[in-house]
């Protein structure tokens, strides 16, 4: 591992630890309504993709891959969207 490397890995997980605590806070000062919801969809999906882009390796690796990779995240905040929109969540 070079230098470069551990240093892209440390910011990255500052970003994913700023992440996760503005996804808590959001949820708890807000509470569940839909654009909070929504928010934090958003906020998992950038998630995923640094961690597959970085903690996986694959910046540099096949699209193909990335792109396979990022489909099963996507293809489940979709379907989680998709259910808060069917219910009608309501927003406060």
């Amino acid at each position: 591992m070079t230098d470069r490397t551990r240093n892209q890995l440390g910011r990255t997980w500052i970003v994913l630890v700023a992440i996760v605590l503005s996804g808590m806070s959001a949820v708890a000062f807000q509470g569940r309504t839909s654009i909070v919801v929504f928010a934090v969809l958003v906020l998992a999906l950038i998630k995923a993709r640094l961690i597959i882009l970085d903690f996986m390796g694959l910046r540099l690796g096949p699209a193909a891959m990335r792109r396979g990779l990022f489909a099963s995240p996507l293809i489940l905040a979709l379907l989680a969207a998709a259910k808060l929109f069917a219910t009608g969540m309501p927003s406060v």
